[in-house]
Order: C-alpha cells, then structure tokens, then sequence
C-alpha cells in the first residue's frame, strides 16, 4: 500500500476491521465508526519507544485519523471494548518494539509477519487455521498424524465395525426370536 492511499479501519459491533494491517511510515490511517460507539486508542507500552500514542478518544460517529511516523508495531484498542478483545495491529514498515515481546493483553491479534505478508487480515479470519497464532485449534489427530479420519486405522481397532455388526445382528436375532415366540 502506498503513503498516498488512505487505508480505513472500521470500528463495528467489538471488532476491528482489518484487525491487522501493513503501512509504510509516513502513512495516515483513518479510524471509521461502522457500528456502535468506539475508540481507537494505542497501548502506551506497545508501541515503539521514539512513537507517540494515539486516541481518538471514545466516538459515535464520524472518524479519526492518525499518521503512523515511526516504523514498528503498534497495538492498539478500543476503551469500551477493550474487555471483549477489541484489539488491533498495525504494522509499520517492519515489525519492532515491546509489542513483538509479548502477546496482547486483551484479545488475539494477528502475527506481524502474517500481517505483512498479506498487507491486511480481516476480523475473524485466520492465518493458519485456529484464529491468529501458532498450535492449531484442532490438536493432533486430524491430519497425518493418528486419529479416526486418516484411513489408517490398523491392529484390533480396525476390526471394530466387524464387531458391532456381529452384536447388531444378534440383537436383530433376538428381538426376531422375542417377537416369534409371544
């Protein structure tokens, strides 16, 4: 994204939209209210040393716009919806400062490098498949490793359908023979 395009960050019901987005220096990002009431308000402590923190204070309409100077990563979030993780990432030039130290207190927010590579992450959508960070929201089991859906079931646990079709037609025996003899 060039320095002259002005990117915008809806503020909705508790989410920011992109939740992560990739700038150069010297880029203004516009805060826009798209549902409810927010802010837009960068954490002190996460954002780089030589940068100053922005607030937009807490809005209802309109927007709020903010030039990002200094290279780095920025968290950011929203002072009513702070709780509810209302958070947000902006990655300036490369990623750097405190807020590659630590995740975010508040919410989930994207991996910086994940936001640089795709220039903007959408709310709710992920990068690797459990929401934003490394590990995996499915665990092991559903991929190449053991599990039911691999196809590769083997040893005494593979024969377990035999089985329960034996004991159901013994049961349809059964009932039969109940039936039968009444």
């Amino acid at each position: 994204m060039s320095a002259q395009e002005t990117p915008v960050v809806k503020m909705g019901n508790n989410y920011f939209e992109p939740i992560g987005l990739h700038i150069e220096p010297g880029t203004t990002v516009r805060f826009e209210i798209a549902a409810g009431t927010h802010s837009a308000t960068a954490y002190e402590n996460r954002i780089p040393s030589d940068a100053s923190a922005f607030d937009s204070e807490v809005i209802s309409s309109g927007g709020f716009e903010y030039t990002f100077e200094k290279p780095g990563t920025y968290d950011y979030y929203c002072i009513p919806h702070k709780s509810v993780g209302m958070v947000g990432r902006i990655v300036v030039g490369s990623p750097g400062g405190p807020a590659e130290d630590s995740p975010i207190p508040d919410g989930d927010v994207p991996e910086s490098e994940a936001i640089i590579e795709q220039g903007a992450i959408a709310y709710g959508s992920s990068t690797d498949g459990d929401g934003y960070s490394d590990g995996g929201m499915m665990g092991p089991g559903m991929g190449s490793g053991p599990g039911m859906m691999n196809g590769r079931n083997s040893g005494w646990g593979g024969g377990l359908p035999f089985v329960g079709g034996a004991l159901g037609m013994l049961g349809l025996v059964g009932g039969l023979l109940y039936w039968a003899l009444e």
